[in-house]
This record gives C-alpha cells, sequence and structure tokens, in this order.
C-alpha cells in the first residue's frame, strides 16, 4: 500500500530547508511533523484496509434496536469496529442515529459490552470473535 502526502503550503523554501535540516541532523523537527495531516492519511489508510478486506466483512452487521443477548451486543460492537475501520469518523453517534437511539443509550450498551468482556475499547475480544463466528455459521445455514 502507497499513501502518498500532499504537504506543502505557501513557504515551499521553509518546507525544503527543513527536509534538508532533517536529512542532516538524522530527525525530523517539529515544525515539519505539525504539517502532516495525520487525520487524513489515518482516514485513507483506514479506507484503503476496508476495501482490501472481503466484501461480505463489510456489509453492516444487523444490530437489532435493542441489545438483550450476548449475541446482540457482539453485533453492536461488531458494527462499530467495522465503521471504524471503514473510516467512519464518529461510529458511535451515527449508529445511534441509524438505530434511532441517543448517544446516552449508545454509550451504555458499549459500556455493558465491556462488562460482557465483549468489547475493550479499540477492539472485539475473543469472546466477542467466538461469538461471531457461531453467528456467521448460523447465517450461513440460512
Amino acid at each position: 500500500m502507497t499513501i502518498r502526502l500532499n504537504i506543502g503550503g505557501p513557504d515551499e523554501d521553509k518546507i525544503v530547508r527543513l527536509m534538508d535540516q532533517a536529512l542532516e541532523t538524522d530527525g525530523i523537527p517539529a515544525i515539519l511533523l505539525r504539517q502532516i495531516p495525520l487525520a487524513e492519511i489515518k482516514a485513507g489508510a483506514r479506507a484503503a484496509l476496508a476495501r482490501q478486506e472481503d466484501r461480505a466483512m463489510n456489509d453492516p452487521y444487523p444490530v437489532p434496536a435493542r441489545c438483550r443477548t450476548e449475541e446482540d451486543y457482539a453485533l453492536l460492537v461488531a458494527e462499530l469496529a467495522r465503521m471504524r475501520a471503514t473510516g467512519t469518523t464518529a461510529p458511535q453517534q451515527e449508529l445511534a442515529g441509524r438505530l434511532g437511539i441517543g448517544k446516552a443509550t449508545m454509550s451504555e450498551r458499549i459500556k455493558r459490552s465491556k462488562e460482557l468482556g465483549l468489547w475493550d475499547g479499540r477492539k472485539l475480544t475473543e469472546k466477542a470473535s467466538a461469538i461471531l463466528t457461531q453467528w456467521h455459521q448460523g447465517q450461513e445455514g440460512n
């Protein structure tokens, strides 16, 4: 995967000078680092990785309007993880809107998912992955 950066601005000479300094000192000046659009790079990388994955894995998970079982909560956090991986900037807010619930309700569901050991705050746990594997197998049987 190649990501091209468009670093520049009105003071190209200054940027070239800073790049030369970085090469001479074997370090990168902080002023130059601040010009790197990290949020754009992160979103671009996530989108590129999502495109490389199997298309079926990019389909939204059918999150129920109400979460009652561990499977319901596993589907919820799996959808959040999928949305993050595809570059959604506010996945919790977007999913709450899609389900017709408030942000506070979504936060409580995520908190409950952590209590159940399905979500560690950044990614699915092994327990959630096992539940989702069973869910996928059940879907293939239908």
